[in-house]
C-alpha cells in the first residue's frame, strides 16, 4: 500500500474537491440572487451545513445518530486510511442516504458515493467486488456509459480478475447485444488478461457461449484450439467438449479449405508410402474414396492431432496441481498470510522461472502479486526477474505499483523505484520517491544516502541540494540517539571527502562531541582528523582518542581505542613521557573500574571488620580479652583486622591480558597497527536484498 502520509492526502483530495464543488454551487446561487430582481428583501433562513464536524461531506440524512457514525468513520479513514472494516462501515451509511442512489438521487448522495469509492479503490485497488458494486451504481445513475467506465477502471487495476472480466462481458453482452465486434474484442482482452489462469473455466465458459448463442459455429473450432492447450483445473471437460464438436458439426465449419487440403495431401501421402506406389494408384485410390469416408479420416487425423496436444496439456496441469492445492486465498486481502502459504508462492515461482515460459512466469506472477500483494519480497523478486528481461519499461510499472501497495514502513521497494526512474532519465519522479519516504519516514538512513547520492549524480558540480538532504535531517525531533549520530557522521562525511570542505566536515563533527558514545562516530572522526596534516595534527587526534578513552563506550571497545591511541603517540607523539604515562593507563584496569572494585572492597571490608567485633566481644566474654587477642591473628593491640581477597573482575582479566599479551599485528582491514575503522551503520544489504531495515546493529561493532 501507498504510504501513509499519501494515502491520506487522497483521501483528504477527495473532500477538498467535494467541499470545493459545494462552496462553487453556493457562491453561484449567490451571484443569481444577487442578479435578479429582488422586489423584496427576503427572510433569512439559515442553510444547512455541508460538511461534518471533521469536515467530511455531510450526509443526505436528519438522523443524527447516522451523522454521528458518518462523521466518526471520515475520521478515522483520513487519520488511517487502512482501516478497511471502517471504509466497509462507511459505504453502507452511503446506502443508507435518503433519497437512494439514481438519476432521481440527491445530487449530494451521487458525489458522496463517489468520493467514498474512489478514495476507498485507490487504497484498495485489488478488491475485485467493490469495482463491481461500484459499477452499479454508476449505472443506475448515468447508465451503460457510467457502468463500463468503471468497469474499465476496475480492470486497469486488477486486470487478472477471472471474476471481474467475467462480469464486464456479461455486462456488456446483456447492455450491447448487437454490437457484436465489440464483445467479440472485449472477450479477447480478457483472454489476454486471465486466459492462462489456472482458474479461468468460467471466462471461456462465457465465451464459448458468446458464439453459440449467436450460432457463429465457424469460430469455435479455433476458439477450443486455444483452450485445450491451457494447463488448468478443468482442461479434461473443455477436451470434451472440443472432441464433441469435431464429432457433430460440419468439416467446412471445424476447418478451413487451406487445411483441408492440406488433411487430403497427407492422407496421400501416407497411403503412397504404405505401398510402395509412387504415383497413379495411390492417389487414384484416394480419389476413387467417397467424401462422406474422406472427412471421416480427416476427422480422425484431427483427433489423433489434438488427442497428443490433450496429453501434453494434461501433463503440464499435473506438474502444476500440486502447487494450485496448496493456494488457500487466490484473493487479496488485507489479514496476513500464513507461513505454509508464502512458502508454496515462493515454490510455485521457482519452479516456473525452472520451466522458462516467459509468459507462465509472468502471469504466475501476476496472480502472486494479487495475494501478496503487501510483501515486497515478491515484488522485489517480480523486479528482479523482469529486470533479466531487459524491459525497463515493464520494471518501472511493476515497482510503481508495488509503490502503491506495500506499507510504508517497507521503503525497500519504492528506493528500487528511484533508482529505475533515475536510469529512465526521469529525475522529477526519482526525487519524489526519495522526499515520499522521508516523509514517512524521518530520519531514515538508508534514503538520506541514497537521496543525496542521487543528488549528487545529477549534479556533479554543485552539491548544494546533496547537502541539503543531509543538512534537512539534522536535529530532527522523534528520532533516536543512534539515527542521530549517523547522520551527523554521513553528514561530516560527504562534507569532508565529497564537497572536501574541512572546516564544515570539522564543525559537524564537533556536535557530536559529548553526546554520542559510538564506535562508528569515533572511528570515522578520527580519521577524519588523521587525514588533516598541520602543526597541530598530534593535539587534535589526541583529542578525539581522548574522548573516546573517557566516552560510554563498552569497556572493551574503548581498550582497542586506547591500545591504537598508543601505537599512535608512538608513530607521531613528541613526548616519551607522554607514551609512558598513556601505556601505564592502557595497561592497567580502568579508572573507572578500579574505583568500582575500590567500593566494592570497602563495602566488604567493612562487613567484616563488623563480624570480626562481634565475635571479639563474644570471645571476651567467654575467655577473656587477652587470651583473645593472642589467639586471634585478626586482633592486633585489641584491634580487629581484616585481610579480604577480592575476587577478579572478567573484565579486569580482559585488560590485563590484553595488556601483557601479543601486541596488534598488520591487519589489511584495520591498517598498520590495527586503527578503529569506521564501520557502517546503516548495514551494506541493497535494497533488493529484502532483509528488515536494522541501522541499530552493523558489523562495524557497538555504536
Amino acid at each position: 500500500m501507498e504510504s501513509a502520509e499519501v494515502k491520506t492526502s487522497n483521501v483528504e483530495q477527495q473532500l477538498e474537491q467535494q467541499q470545493s464543488e459545494q462552496r462553487s454551487e453556493q457562491q453561484s446561487e449567490q451571484q443569481q440572487q444577487e442578479q435578479g430582481d429582488v422586489a423584496e428583501e427576503p427572510a433569512s433562513v439559515a442553510e444547512p451545513p455541508t460538511t461534518t464536524p471533521s469536515g467530511a461531506p455531510m450526509p443526505t440524512t436528519t438522523d443524527p445518530t447516522m451523522i454521528e457514525a458518518w462523521d466518526r468513520c471520515w475520521a478515522i479513514v483520513k487519520a488511517t486510511p487502512s482501516e478497511f472494516d471502517t471504509w466497509e462501515e462507511l459505504m453502507r451509511l452511503a446506502d443508507r442516504q435518503d433519497g437512494g442512489f439514481g438519476p432521481e438521487a440527491p445530487p449530494a448522495n451521487i458525489k458522496n458515493i463517489r468520493t467514498i469509492y474512489d478514495a476507498f479503490l485507490s487504497q484498495f485497488p485489488l478488491c475485485f467486488g467493490y469495482w463491481k458494486k461500484y459499477s452499479d451504481l454508476e449505472f443506475l445513475s448515468r447508465g451503460v456509459e457510467g457502468a463500463i467506465e468503471i468497469f474499465e477502471r476496475g480492470i486497469t487495476s486488477i486486470s487478472n480478475s477471472v471474476d471481474l472480466w467475467v462480469q464486464y462481458c456479461s455486462f456488456v453482452m446483456e447492455q450491447k447485444p448487437d454490437d457484436t465486434d465489440a464483445i467479440e474484442r472485449l472477450f479477447e482482452r480478457g483472454a489476454e488478461a486471465v486466459g492462462m489462469d489456472f482458474m479461468p473455466h468460467v471466462f471461456w465458459d462465457k465465451y464459448i457461449a458468446f458464439y453459440e448463442e449467436r450460432q457463429e459455429y465457424t469460430k469455435l473450432p479455433a476458439l477450443m484450439e486455444r483452450i485445450i492447450r491451457i494447463p488448468m483445473h478443468q482442461y479434461a471437460r473443455f477436451y470434451q467438449q472440443y472432441v464433441q464438436l469435431l464429432s457433430s458439426r460440419p468439416l467446412k465449419e471445424l476447418i478451413s479449405e487451406e487445411l483441408y487440403n492440406r488433411y487430403k495431401a497427407q492422407l496421400t501421402n501416407s497411403k503412397v508410402n504404405a505401398e510402395g506406389d509412387q504415383n497413379h494408384e495411390a492417389t487414384a485410390t484416394v480419389e476413387e474414396k467417397s467424401q462422406e469416408q474422406l472427412e471421416t479420416e480427416i476427422r480422425q487425423l484431427i483427433m489423433e492431432e489434438s488427442a497428443k496436444v490433450h496429453a501434453n496439456t494434461a501433463e503440464e496441469t499435473n506438474k502444476r496441481w500440486p502447487f494450485e492445492a496448496e493456494i488457500k486465498r487466490p484473493y487479496f486481502h488485507v489479514k496476513p498470510m500464513d507461513m505454509p502459504q508464502l512458502a508454496n508462492w515462493r515454490r510455485y515461482l521457482d519452479f516456473e522461472e525452472a520451466e522458462g515460459n516467459v509468459e507462465r512466469i509472468r502471469i504466475l506472477y501476476e496472480r502472486c502479486l494479487v495475494t501478496c500483494a503487501l510483501y515486497e519480497e515478491f515484488w522485489l523478486r517480480y523486479g528482479t526477474w523482469a529486470r533479466s528481461q531487459n524491459d525497463l519499461e515493464a520494471l518501472q510499472t511493476i515497482y510503481s505499483r508495488a509503490a502503491l501497495m506495500v506499507p510504508p514502513s517497507n521503503p525497500s521497494v519504492r528506493l528500487t523505484l528511484a533508482l529505475v526512474e533515475e536510469e529512465r532519465g526521469d529525475t522529477v519522479a526519482a526525487r519524489r520517491q526519495y522526499q515520499t519516504i522521508l516523509e514517512n519516514l524521518p530520519g531514515h538512513i538508508e534514503t538520506i544516502v541514497r537521496f543525496a547520492n542521487f543528488e549528487r549524480r545529477i549534479s556533479p558540480q554543485d552539491l548544494a541540494a546533496a547537502e541539503v538532504v543531509y543538512a534537512s535531517q539534522l536535529g530532527l525531533e522523534n528520532v533516536d540517539e543512534v539515527t542521530q549520530m549517523a547522520i551527523v557522521t554521513l553528514y561530516a562525511k560527504f562534507l569532508w571527502q565529497v564537497k572536501k570542505d574541512v572546516g564544515a566536515a570539522r564543525a559537524i563533527f564537533k556536535t557530536g562531541e559529548g553526546k554520542f558514545d559510538s564506535r562508528f562516530y569515533f572511528s570515522t572522526y578520527l580519521k577524519f582528523e588523521m587525514d588533516q596534516p598541520g602543526d597541530d595534527y598530534e593535539k587534535r587526534v589526541s583529542a578525539v582518542f581522548e574522548q573516546a578513552r573517557y566516552s560510554g563506550l563498552p569497556e572493551s571497545i574503548k581498550n582497542d581505542f586506547g591500545q591504537s591511541y598508543l601505537d599512535f603517540v608512538m608513530e607521531f607523539g613528541s613526548s616519551a613521557a607522554r607514551y609512558n604515562q598513556l601505556e601505564a593507563d592502557v595497561k592497567t584496569p580502568s579508572v573507572f573500574v578500579v574505583e568500582s572494585k575500590k567500593r566494592a572492597a570497602a563495602a566488604e571490608q567493612a562487613d567484616e571488620v563488623e563480624r570480626a567485633r562481634k565475635q571479639a566481644k563474644q570471645e571476651d566474654v567467654t575467655m577473656g580479652s587477652s587470651s583473645s587477642d593472642a589467639l586471634n591473628p585478626g586482633v592486633i593491640n585489641g584491634a580487629v583486622t581484616t585481610i579480604v581477597s577480592v575476587p577478579q573482575d572478567p573484565t579486569v582479566a580482559a585488560v590485563a591480558a590484553a595488556a601483557y599479551g601479543q601486541q596488534p599485528q598488520w591487519n589489511a582491514q584495520t591498517g598498520a597497527y590495527g586503527y578503529p575503522t569506521p564501520g557502517y551503520p546503516y548495514g551494506a544489504v541493497p535494497a533488493q536484498g529484502g532483509t528488515p531495515w536494522d541501522y541499530g546493529s552493523h558489523a562495524g561493532g557497538t555504536y
